[in-house]
């Protein structure tokens, strides 16, 4: 478990895959720790050398030394602080949800450390509807602690399929309940002041690298108008809409967003 200092905090990470694959980013949603890729990580290492990381305010990079409030252009140095210590040169960078906020920016500011860069199930501007949603979730997780605000999201993450397997909401309640490295309410307050003031609508369009959009048909937490809406905003780029699935696809249909990932990945060129 390789740590690297940027900036005031330790960031945890992980890698897998072959030393010669180009190297991939994969960056968290909201409230997210790294290990919510363990399904697509052995998908894209079987060929590509795989990073996946712990934001700030997340998992076991926490909080870091300074605790005031940031947007998301410091989710953006953070994951550039951190793939310069990695010495690989630019990277193919796959962002979901929040994740695919902080892809946008790092694509903007940081366009030299970008080769390819996917954006799923995300957004280009916290509307009013959305940003009430996330302040409504901030006063759950704070009422009620991180397990409760987490089943909340359950029913906006997955489509009703997702709950005819009594088997699969029982892991991951096992594994929500278990997870040894929990977000205060007040790391989580953080990471939602952030997205709140997030607009990029008027900039996408000086992204330069290979783009891919991925939404799910029925995602009813970041609707497919959000991705169209970045599709038509940055030039050149593509859009994969998901049929039958949620915000959750990368847990609901993984067969099916592993195959996504991998084939704009391979056509993108190493």
């Amino acid at each position: 478990m390789p740590s690297t200092r940027v900036g005031d905090l330790d960031v945890v990470w992980d890698v897998a895959g072959p030393a010669t694959g180009a190297p991939v980013l994969m960056i968290n949603g909201l409230g997210a720790a790294r290990g919510s890729w363990y399904l697509q990580v052995p998908a894209l290492a079987e060929r590509y050398r795989v990073y996946t990381y712990d934001n700030r305010d997340v998992g076991e990079t926490g909080c870091g030394e300074d605790m005031s409030g940031y947007g998301i252009d410091q989710f953006a140095c953070d994951a550039a602080g951190l793939i310069e210590s990695l010495e690989s040169g630019p990277v193919h960078v796959i962002g979901a949800s929040m994740g695919g906020v902080i892809a946008q920016e790092l694509s903007l500011s940081r366009p030299d450390l970008v080769r390819s860069v996917q954006i799923v199930c995300s957004w280009p501007q916290t509307d009013p509807w959305l940003a009430e949603l996330i302040l409504q979730w901030k006063t759950i997780f704070f009422a009620m602690g991180a397990f409760d605000w987490a089943r909340n999201t359950w029913v906006w993450v997955f489509t009703y399929r997702w709950f005819q397997d009594p088997e699969k909401t029982a892991r991951l309640r096992r594994d929500a309940e278990s997870y040894p490295f929990p977000q205060t309410p007040e790391m989580f307050a953080r990471q939602c002041d952030a997205v709140v003031s997030f607009d990029a609508r008027h900039r996408l369009r000086a992204i330069t690298a290979p783009t891919h959009v991925i939404a799910g048909e029925e995602d009813i937490f970041t609707p497919p108008r959000f991705s169209r809406e970045i599709t038509t905003a940055i030039p050149g780029s593509t859009l994969t809409i998901l049929p039958e699935v949620g915000h959750g696809m990368f847990w609901e249909t993984p067969e099916a967003f592993n195959e996504a990932l991998v084939g704009f990945l391979d056509r993108s060129g190493t």
